[in-house]
């Protein structure tokens, strides 16, 4: 496998499964830079290879040029006319709506003269939420900036206009473990050969992060629902779509599609729905449809978990037998592997080396 980073210092350049290259960076160098990397190693190969986008910049990318890359690669992705439905959340939230979704109260807010229009149909508390996905992510660190009363709403829009057009919702109430993900990998018909549904049990942060805890855990009608939205997209590729049961009347309502890999997806190859797999295979033209999933797997991502459960027992948020509970059935971590260590231990010394320069600095002033 080769794996391919704009960033020297990726961790997973270091696995020893991947051959590590560098390439552009297509928000900031352009997709053209990106393309004509992926042309000059395509040409280098020799057959042409599966090639799959792990991040939302390179999916819109790759989307966008798939029938220029079609010479060197096989893409099992959907073209742009499909795909442009889901990198735009506001094109998002509408096709969820067509299709019948549930989605929290929205409203879509492309500069000051909609704000109070959009605060009279939203309840609060609410957040913003950035069309162009990451945008919020990249600027600030964090994915949403919350909206606690309606005398908020202008300060904090103030902060968020620098990302573009945005998404005011509801927040739905609930725990961390009313979130569920639906992993699927649909083929070019559009016909699902894999299906997984996973849990959250944490998140960091709480209420608007990643999961640092996730169990496989199947609900019909969260398939049914993913499918029956991903279907009326007619989406084609591995994507991973995010719902929030509503405590209020009980209703899913979607909170997003991820149309990648995400981060807990290694869960569903524990679970054995192996989503890789079946998008190789199928791309390779050896249809391979998954088996159904064994429920309570869990997936851990340990740098997380354990630092943010220690805050909660102080504050006293979590108890320790919650605590130690989160630890049951725990599978696999997002970074630790005993049978490929060095992404781990190659994230762990960027850390250490951070926080040393960071404290050295403090000691210099």
């Amino acid at each position: 496998m080769i794996a391919m980073d704009s960033d020297p210092a990726a961790m997973g350049l270091a696995s020893r499964y991947a051959i590590p290259l560098m390439c552009h960076d297509p928000r900031h160098d352009g997709e053209e830079a990106l393309i004509q990397d992926l042309e000059q190693l395509g040409a280098a190969l020799p057959q042409r290879a599966v090639l799959f986008p792990a991040f939302d910049d390179h999916v819109w990318a790759l989307s966008r040029h798939a029938e220029r890359l079609a010479r060197f690669y096989i893409l099992p992705l959907a073209n742009w006319d499909v795909m442009h439905r889901v990198a735009d959340k506001e094109l998002q939230m509408q096709a969820a709506l067509k299709a019948g979704i549930d989605i929290p109260m929205t409203a879509f807010v492309h500069g000051p003269e909609d704000l109070e229009e959009a605060a009279a149909c939203i309840r609060f508390p609410a957040l913003f939420k950035p069309v162009q996905a990451q945008e919020m992510r990249r600027r600030f660190g964090f994915k949403v900036i919350l909206i606690p009363t309606p005398g908020d709403l202008a300060p904090a829009y103030e902060k968020a206009r620098v990302c573009g057009p945005l998404l005011l919702q509801e927040i739905v109430p609930g725990e961390d473990d009313a979130f569920y993900t639906c992993g699927v990998y649909q083929n070019a018909s559009s016909q699902p050969l894999g299906i997984f549904v996973s849990r959250k049990v944490r998140q960091h942060p709480p209420g608007f992060g990643e999961a640092r805890i996730a169990e496989s855990d199947w609900v019909d009608e969260v398939a049914e629902v993913t499918l029956q939205f991903l279907s009326a997209l007619s989406f084609h590729g591995v994507s991973g779509t995010e719902f929030k049961r509503d405590p209020r009347d009980g209703r899913l309502k979607l909170m997003e599609v991820n149309a990648r890999h995400w981060l807990h997806h290694p869960l569903a190859t524990a679970a054995g729905v192996n989503l890789s797999l079946i998008a190789y295979s199928d791309a390779l033209g050896r249809p391979l449809e998954g088996g159904r999933q064994t429920d309570g797997i869990r997936w851990m991502d340990f740098m997380h978990e354990v630092p943010d459960s220690l805050s909660e027992l102080t504050r006293k948020e979590l108890s320790l037998q919650a605590c130690l509970a989160g630890f049951r059935n725990v599978r696999l971590d997002a970074l630790y592997s005993f049978d490929d260590p060095a992404p781990a231990l190659h994230h762990l010394i960027r850390v250490v080396g951070k926080r040393l320069r960071r404290g050295l600095s403090k000691i210099s002033h």
